[in-house]
């Protein structure tokens, strides 16, 4: 197509910008325009409802359009939001939860919907950031594209900048990809090498532990050595290649919002449990709870963080949810609470279709991506529960993904 064409943008789309729609036309998606802006785009590829543009020209500018902080915004696919005012991303993060619950045909009274509550830092927030090597540095994927070098993420942590400064300096041609993890609270940071050999291990770099994996797992240097962060209070040792909340001050807010659903609950259920950053608070509450978890690593790290304060009344289990779940049912086994994290793509329709038949109160579903988490809810729904409350948490500042916890209870004679 490649034609310039002048069109207003009337919403912001998840994932495709801002958003033109016409009956005299198909609906244009203009990554980087804004609601409210009139502006000229070139037309590229098109599907049979919709047109892909990329912005020419802003006319007409956007009350709420602001200035990014970083100098990779438009060209780095990490960011989408930085040319939004803060008040304005929260608004449509709720505005893409509502829209994905809606499409899905969840039914909830309005007032569960609940306003998105904002990340304690929009910069610096994230305690990890992984980067591709492309001619021995690291660099980010461009939107729908290769590998571009750059000399740092913005969103990266004051300690993990001052790791990836000296990265920087190195030649890592022998590596394929790198994670920073670091920890303003502990004042910790990790390197986390993935690639063909470890022969080009670099020493006195700016971190306190490197690690890299081979065909026989991570390795670390020093030996033994663990990246420890805190989090709803509780000190969590966080391995190489595990999952950890990457928004600490984020998770924080998720954690005291779990712990206050599931307060009085003598009988816990935590699946996807990862290192335990609900399964420890609750504990300590007085509750049982049995924290149910892929990767041993994390189950691992969970037990240790459990030794490190002192909380017993944790059943660490490493296996599948779906496998836990099947036991679970035909055992006939009740739980006040059953708690699901899974990771972006969701519980799936199989494993949403096991849960709907635990014996349990309630479900709190700890959601990072509302489409896969509406599909969920849809078939759960369809099994007798119901929407009980839902809170949306700015998780991910800067960019189109957001957090959402969300409450379900058995409908009434279920």
């Amino acid at each position: 197509m490649n034609d310039v064409i002048t069109v207003e943008i009337t919403s912001l789309g998840n994932r495709v910008g801002g958003i033109s729609s016409s009956l005299n036309r198909k609906t244009v998606f203009v990554r980087g325009a804004l609601p409210g802006e009139t502006v000229r785009c070139r037309t590229g590829r098109a599907r049979k409802n919709l047109i892909e543009a990329d912005l020419v020209t802003i006319l007409e500018r956007s009350t709420y359009r602001t200035d990014p902080f970083c100098s990779c915004f438009g060209e780095c696919g990490g960011c989408s939001l930085q040319n939004l005012t803060y008040s304005r991303q929260l608004f449509w993060k709720r505005n893409w939860v509502e829209k994905a619950l809606g499409r899905a045909g969840i039914e909830y009274p309005d007032e569960l919907m609940k306003d998105v509550i904002p990340s304690p830092d929009t910069e610096g927030y994230r305690n990890r950031v992984s980067f591709d090597i492309m001619s021995g540095k690291p660099g980010l994927h461009r939107f729908r594209g290769d590998t571009m070098i750059v000399d740092g993420c913005p969103l990266l942590n004051r300690r993990g900048q001052k790791a990836f400064e000296r990265l920087f300096e190195e030649q890592l041609d022998w590596s394929s990809r790198v994670s920073v993890r670091a920890s303003d609270r502990t004042g910790k940071a990790m390197l986390e090498f993935s690639g063909p050999s470890s022969q080009g291990i670099i020493s006195g770099c700016d971190s306190d532990i490197i690690a890299w994996k081979d065909r026989d797992g991570w390795k670390v240097d020093p030996k033994g050595s663990v990246l420890h962060e805190i989090a709803g209070g509780y000190t969590y040792p966080v391995r190489p290649g595990t999952f950890f909340q990457v928004n600490t001050g984020c998770a924080d807010i998720i954690i005291s919002i779990v712990t206050d659903l599931c307060a009085g609950g003598r009988k816990i259920l935590d699946l996807y449990g990862g290192c335990g950053t609900f399964s420890l608070p609750l504990a300590s509450e007085g509750a049982d709870v049995t924290s149910v978890e892929l990767n041993p690593d994390s189950s691992a790290s969970g037990k240790e963080a459990a030794e490190l304060s002192g909380i017993k009344g944790i059943d660490f289990l490493v296996g599948r949810t779906r496998h836990f779940l099947l036991d679970t049912v035909r055992a006939q086994q009740t739980w006040n609470t059953v708690i699901v994290d899974p990771p972006r793509a969701g519980l799936g329709i199989r494993v949403s279709r096991l849960l709907r038949r635990v014996a349990s109160e309630k479900i709190v579903y700890v959601s990072c991506n509302p489409f896969s988490l509406a599909r969920d809810l849809k078939v759960i729904c369809e099994g007798g529960w119901a929407v009980a409350g839902i809170q949306p948490v700015d998780m991910f500042p800067q960019t189109d993904h957001v957090e959402t916890v969300v409450t379900l209870k058995r409908k009434k004679g279920r």
